[in-house]
C-alpha cells in the first residue's frame, strides 16, 4: 500500500543542478539588462523625472494696485491672507487627506472633494487652494504640524481690503476667483487657476492696470514636499495705482443722507466730466468676494429684490418722466415749431385722438408760455407739443442729448436703454407707430427707457449750452508715485443753438427759484436750475389710481436733474429714487443738501 521511495541518482542531481544554474543565470541576465536600460539607455529620462519631482516653481502672487480718490485717500488696498493648499503628490492617502482638510477648515468632505475635482486635469504637484483667509492662529497651528500633515501647506498672498466697506461699492466693484470658463479665455494672458480678477466696477474696467506681475521662487523639495534649497527668486511687481475723480468726503455725505432710499445719485464736475460722487442703493460689501463668502451671504445678495449687486446708475432702466420735457422743449424750439412765447391753455384734461389725457394738476394751470410750462411741468402743454411733432424727429434730438444710448462712462455692463422710433417699433414689436404713442412720449412715458447716467449726461449738456462732457471715473494712473497716464477732458458738441438752450435754462431756473415744482431746492445766491420728474407707475386715467397709489409698489419714481450755478456752471446732478413719491417733496430736498455741502451754503 505504501509508495516506494525513489533514490536520486547522480545523474538526477546533475540535471537539477544544471537547470537551477540556467534559471539563476537567466535571472541575472534580466536584472543586468534592466539595470543597463535604466542607468545607460534611459538615464536622461529618469534623471529628468527625478529632477521634476524635487524642483518646483512656487508662484508669488503680485499685489493689486491701489485705488485712490481724487485727494489720494485709499479706497482699496491689500492685506495678507493665509491660505491652506493641498498638493496631492505629497499625500500618502487622498481620502485621509480629505478627512483632514474637512477637520482643519470646517468644510464638509463633499466640499473638499468638489474643490479637488475642479483641479483633476492639473498635475498632481499643483497646489490646490482649499480655504482662504485663515486666521493667524490656524495658520500657525498647521505650519507647526507640517510633519503630521503631509501634502498640506500654508500659502501667503495679498488680498483686497476695502477700508470703507460698502461705501462706493458700485464704483469700486469687486474681485473674485476666476471660474474655469473664464480661465479658458484668460490663460493666454498669464492667468492661472486660483487667480482673482475684477468682476465689476473699476476693478473690472481697469483690471490690466491694477493687476500686478507675479513673481516666482524656484526651489528643491524633499520627498515630503519640504523646501530644502532655494535655487532662484523673482520678486512680484505691484499693479499700478488708479486715481479716481471721486471726492470721498462728498461720497460719504451722500451715502449717509441717501441710505434709507433705493435709487441712484450722480454728481459731475462740468469742467472735466469727472464724476465727483456716484451712489447706487442698496450697496454691498466687496470684501465678501475677496475672502470666503458664506453661502447664506451670497444667497442674500442675489435674492434681494432691491438688487444690491446692480449698479442702478448705469444698469437700471426707467422712464424719464417729466425730465424729458427738457428735450421736447429744445427739439420744438430748434425745429421752429414753437417759440418761448407760444402759449397753451391747461384746464387739467385734454381730448386727443378720442382719448382723454390728464395733467398732474387736475385743476389745470391756465394759460401759460414755455417758461411757465417748464416751471410747472405742465403735461397738457407738452401733450399738445407731442401732437405737433414727429416721433423720429423727437428721437433724433433725444439721441443728440444722450438718451437711449450708452454714455461711455468707464464702468462695465452699461445699459443702452431705448428710445423708440417707427422703425424700431415695427422691427421689435411688429407693430406700426400710432400718433397716440408720440403723445405719451412727449411727457417722458411710453416706450422710452433710460439710465440715471443718461439723464445726468443730458442735463450736463444743457448746463454747458450744448457741450456734452464725457462722463468718467478715473482721473489718472500712477506708478511709483508718478503719473503715467492722465485723462484729458472730452466734450461732444450738440447741434442746437445756444439761444434755445438759454430759453430752456430760463424755464429750469424758474422751476427752483420762482415757485415751480422744484421750489424746495432753492438756495439764496446759488441759482440752481433743474427739472423734476414724478414718473407714475400707474396711469392717471386708471379708475383705481387714488387707491392703488397708496401702496409702495405703485408709488411714483422721483427724478430731479439739475445744475448750478446758472452761469459758469460747476456741477450737474441727477437724483433718482425708486417709488420715492412726489419729486418736489423727496428728490429735490436731497439735491439741495448736496448742493449745500458742495458750495458750503446753508
Amino acid at each position: 500500500m505504501y509508495t516506494e521511495k525513489r533514490r536520486l541518482t547522480s545523474q538526477d542531481v546533475k540535471r537539477i543542478s544544471i537547470i537551477a544554474n540556467i534559471i539563476i543565470i537567466s535571472l541575472f541576465i534580466v536584472l543586468l539588462f534592466l539595470f543597463w536600460n535604466i542607468q545607460i539607455l534611459k538615464n536622461q529620462h529618469y534623471a529628468k523625472l527625478a529632477t521634476g519631482n524635487v524642483r518646483k516653481e512656487i508662484i508669488i502672487k503680485a499685489p493689486r494696485g491701489m485705488i485712490l480718490d481724487r485727494n489720494h485717500e485709499r479706497l482699496s488696498e491689500n492685506k495678507i491672507s493665509f491660505n491652506l493648499v493641498l498638493i496631492p503628490d505629497y499625500t500618502e492617502n487622498l481620502n485621509r487627506a480629505i478627512d483632514t482638510a474637512a477637520r482643519l477648515t470646517g468644510m464638509t468632505k463633499k466640499e473638499v472633494n468638489d474643490t479637488i475635482e475642479k483641479y483633476k486635469d492639473f498635475s498632481k504637484s499643483y497646489a490646490i487652494p482649499l480655504k482662504k483667509d485663515l486666521t493667524l492662529a490656524k495658520a500657525i497651528y498647521i505650519e507647526s504640524r507640517a510633519d503630521e500633515l503631509p501634502g498640506f501647506e500654508i500659502n501667503i498672498e495679498p488680498v483686497r481690503d476695502y477700508p470703507y466697506e460698502g461705501m462706493a461699492s458700485h464704483i469700486l466693484g469687486y474681485i473674485s476667483e476666476l471660474t474655469p470658463r473664464e480661465l479658458e479665455k484668460k490663460m493666454t494672458e498669464g492667468y492661472r487657476l486660483g487667480d482673482v480678477i475684477g468682476k465689476s466696477g473699476v476693478e473690472r474696467t481697469y483690471e490690466q492696470k491694477l493687476r500686478g506681475v507675479d513673481g516666482a521662487k524656484n526651489v528643491e523639495k524633499d520627498n515630503l514636499g519640504k523646501i530644502r534649497v532655494v535655487l532662484g527668486e523673482a520678486q512680484p511687481t505691484i499693479g499700478n495705482t488708479v486715481v479716481l475723480t471721486i471726492d470721498m468726503e462728498l461720497q460719504k455725505f451722500i451715502e449717509e443722507i441717501f441710505k434709507e432710499y433705493n435709487g441712484a445719485i450722480g454728481v459731475v464736475d462740468l469742467k472735466t466730466g469727472g464724476i465727483l460722487a456716484m451712489v447706487s442703493t442698496p450697496n454691498f460689501n466687496p470684501e465678501f468676494f475677496s475672502g470666503v463668502m458664506e453661502k447664506t451671504q451670497w444667497e442674500a445678495l442675489v435674492n434681494d429684490p432691491a438688487k444690491p449687486l446692480q449698479n442702478k446708475f448705469v444698469q437700471s432702466l426707467y422712464l424719464p418722466g417729466s425730465t424729458f420735457k427738457v428735450v421736447m422743449a429744445l427739439a420744438a424750439l430748434q425745429e421752429n415749431i414753437i417759440q418761448f412765447s407760444t402759449t397753451s391753455l391747461c384746464s387739467g384734461v385734454i381730448d386727443i385722438y378720442d382719448r382723454q389725457f390728464h395733467c398732474w394738476n387736475r385743476g389745470g394751470h391756465g394759460n401759460m408760455d414755455l417758461y411757465e410750462a417748464i416751471a410747472n411741468s405742465c403735461n397738457i402743454y407738452f401733450y399738445r407739443l407731442g401732437k405737433r411733432m414727429d416721433i423720429d424727429t423727437i428721437a433724433q434730438y433725444a439721441k443728440m442729448m444722450g438718451l437711449g444710448q450708452p454714455t461711455g462712462i468707464d464702468l462695465p455692463n452699461e445699459k443702452a436703454g431705448i428710445f423708440p422710433t417707427r422703425a424700431w417699433k415695427l422691427k421689435t414689436l411688429k407693430q406700426k407707430w400710432f400718433a397716440g404713442d408720440t403723445v405719451s412720449v412727449a411727457i417722458g412715458g411710453g416706450l422710452i427707457q433710460v439710465t440715471p447716467a443718461q439723464i445726468l449726461s443730458m442735463i450736463s449738456a444743457v448746463a454747458l449750452r450744448g457741450r456734452t462732457p464725457q462722463l468718467h471715473l478715473v482721473k489718472q494712473i500712477e506708478k511709483d508715485g508718478l503719473v503715467i497716464e492722465e485723462f484729458q477732458p472730452q466734450f461732444r458738441e450738440v447741434p442746437i443753438s445756444r439761444e434755445n438752450f438759454e430759453i430752456v435754462i430760463e424755464g429750469l431756473y424758474r422751476v427752483v427759484n420762482e415757485n415751480g415744482t422744484g421750489k424746495a431746492g432753492k438756495i439764496e445766491s446759488l441759482d440752481i436750475c433743474g427739472k423734476t420728474g414724478t414718473q407714475l407707475i400707474l396711469s392717471l386715467e386708471n379708475p383705481r389710481y387714488e387707491q392703488l397709489v397708496k401702496q409702495k409698489r405703485f408709488t411714483p419714481h422721483s427724478w430731479f436733474a439739475s445744475f448750478a450755478p446758472r452761469y459758469n456752471p460747476e456741477v450737474a446732478m441727477v437724483v433718482f429714487i425708486e417709488n420715492g413719491g412726489e419729486a418736489g417733496a423727496v428728490a429735490v430736498p436731497i439735491a439741495k443738501k448736496i448742493y449745500q455741502k458742495i458750495f458750503n451754503r446753508q
